[in-house]
């Protein structure tokens, strides 16, 4: 649902149109995505993604990290993480939210989870109708927001 990433990014952009809130709403919401580049490196185990980079303590972290210098671009970034996790939660490869409290595992499991890097991570997603209908509404949502800030 990567196309769906990039409308959720813009919509939270939508609200200050700085670039350094763009830029800062784009990299936070991809930044679960980078524990990919550990496990195509051998650094990890495939299981390794959507775990503790997409929890809130990994948005809690990100987020007081920039605090020293924006709290408002501290502020868009918990926005955006926490909506990465939301917005993988259709997914049913399932994410540990609640990490390290609970290791319990949340998802809605409305589509299969079809990899997490290439061409099958794209096709595959978008040969079922879930990712469609949510991304459709994502992209509504995205342009109601241009049209009410227009």
């Amino acid at each position: 649902m990567q196309f769906g990433h990039v409308g959720l990014s813009l919509f939270i952009a939508s609200f200050d149109w700085r670039p350094s809130v763009i830029l800062t709403v784009l990299i936070t919401h991809f930044l679960p995505n980078f524990d990919v580049f550990a496990i195509k490196a051998g650094l990890a185990k495939d299981d390794f993604h959507c775990s503790i980079t997409h929890t809130l303590l990994f948005a809690l972290i990100v987020s007081a990290l920039l605090m020293p210098f924006s709290p408002h671009l501290a502020l868009f970034a918990l926005i955006s993480l926490v909506a990465h996790m939301l917005a993988d939660l259709p997914s049913d490869i399932g994410q540990q939210i609640f990490w390290p409290v609970s290791k319990k595992k949340f998802t809605m499991a409305l589509w299969k989870d079809t990899g997490y890097w290439g061409k099958a991570t794209v096709v595959g997603s978008y040969e079922q109708p879930w990712p469609w209908i949510l991304e459709s509404a994502v992209v509504v949502l995205f342009l109601y927001r241009l049209t009410v800030i227009y």
